[in-house]
């Protein structure tokens, strides 16, 4: 009782903006004053929203691919069997989780001007960065579970070490390497404070446009689309741990 307690306060800053969404009226209000979808349909006839969600989704997804297929194999090597070093190299490797967003945020930003990279593509070499870590755990998770018996097994059968990956440990590891991508994902979905930095005026994400309209005016749409990150957030986790659960009782 006392931890649905604890859960429900955490919850609840978020919760709120579910029925602040639904408002007819123009300001932020709670409790709401009346019911409407409209702000809902400002996402979907706004160009400016339009725009920012497609954006995001596009960063989003490239970023889980790219961090699949950087971290896929680093979280093989560092999971699958234990060698001298390996606590330093996983320590520097999960370092952007432990850095302060602003730290990492300003650095690249001084970094990727340099190279003109300030936009969509260095949005997304930023993103995959800060999110490969989150790959490379949950591939260490799931392969940390294979028995090392059966790949020295196909190696005595003469297999080549490319087969014994594509052949065993890549599907053995494939719920780590899709949960890895889906937390990939919402964590490039919802971040702000490298987006600040490595935006520009013609390429906003939906976070970014959600910013500025919080510094520059306030409307109801903006809680219409934090429902909505809310829900989709929510969605992909609840899919992430049921995924996990499944595997747990088929193992």
């Amino acid at each position: 009782m006392l931890t649905a307690l604890v859960v429900l306060l955490l919850l609840f800053p978020a919760l709120v903006v579910l029925p602040m969404s639904v408002s007819t009226s123009e300001i932020l209000t709670f409790p709401p004053s009346g019911f409407s979808l409209r702000w809902f349909g400002n996402l979907f006839t706004d160009p400016q929203w339009t725009q920012a969600l497609a954006n995001s989704f596009q960063v989003a997804v490239l970023t889980a691919v790219f961090a699949a297929l950087i971290g896929t194999p680093a979280g093989i090597a560092l999971g699958f069997r234990q060698w001298r070093g390996q606590g330093l190299i996983l320590a520097l490797v999960v370092s952007p989780v432990i850095v302060p967003p602003m730290v990492i945020a300003v650095g690249m930003y001084v970094t990727y001007a340099q190279f003109e990279l300030i936009g969509f593509w260095g949005l997304v070499a930023a993103h995959t960065m800060l999110v490969v870590p989150f790959v490379i755990v949950t591939v260490m998770s799931s392969v940390a579970q294979i028995n090392p018996s059966a790949a020295d097994a196909a190696r005595s059968l003469g297999a080549s070490p490319v087969v014994v990956v594509g052949r065993i440990l890549l599907p053995l590891a494939l719920p780590g390497i899709v949960s890895g991508m889906l937390f990939a994902f919402v964590t490039s979905w919802d971040e702000v404070v490298v987006a600040l930095y490595l935006t520009d005026p013609g390429f906003k994400t939906l976070p970014v446009v959600m910013w500025d309209q919080l510094r520059e005016r306030v409307d109801p749409t903006v809680a219409a689309i934090a429902s909505i990150l809310l829900i989709v957030t929510v969605l992909i986790m609840a899919v992430a741990l049921l995924r996990g659960r499944r595997r747990t009782r088929g193992n």
